[in-house]
């Protein structure tokens, strides 16, 4: 083999390897793993604090990222009380992708004292539990 010819297949190679690596999703926040979809959560729960009743309704956004390698889809969020409601996407999560999942309280429907709310994300990989708690005063 003369060296033009092994030099040519080389750069074919390389340009060919460097190409595959452009491929990849640069959007995505994990590498998936093998398996099903696959709920990560990177905060299940947060604390408000003292809440003073100035602000009447506080929010508080959880990451919710699919590290399987099928697409995860929320079926429903379920809510155990009025004071509570959570914004979502409704379309499915890509593998290796994520969505925000936004949690609101209506601190007028509190009474005073400790309080923990929790809602229950319903999804095809199993169900997943996020909440809030805090003291309104």
């Amino acid at each position: 083999m003369n060296n033009h010819y092994r030099f040519s297949l080389y750069a074919i190679v390389a340009l060919l390897l460097l190409g595959l690596s452009g491929c990849k999703d640069k959007n995505r926040l994990v590498e998936p793993h093998d398996g099903p979809a696959h709920i990560l959560l990177k905060e299940t729960e947060h604390n408000f604090g003292t809440l003073d009743g100035s602000v009447s309704v506080l929010s508080h956004e959880f990451q919710l990222i699919n590290d399987g390698s099928e697409p995860l889809v929320i079926n429903d969020i379920e809510n155990f009380c009025h004071c509570t409601h959570v914004e979502y996407p409704k379309e499915p999560i890509r593998p290796g992708h994520g969505v925000t999942l936004t949690f609101y309280l209506n601190v007028d429907d509190l009474s005073s004292g400790y309080f923990i709310r929790d809602v229950i994300v319903h999804t095809n990989a199993g169900n997943a539990r996020i909440q809030v708690k805090g003291e309104r005063l």
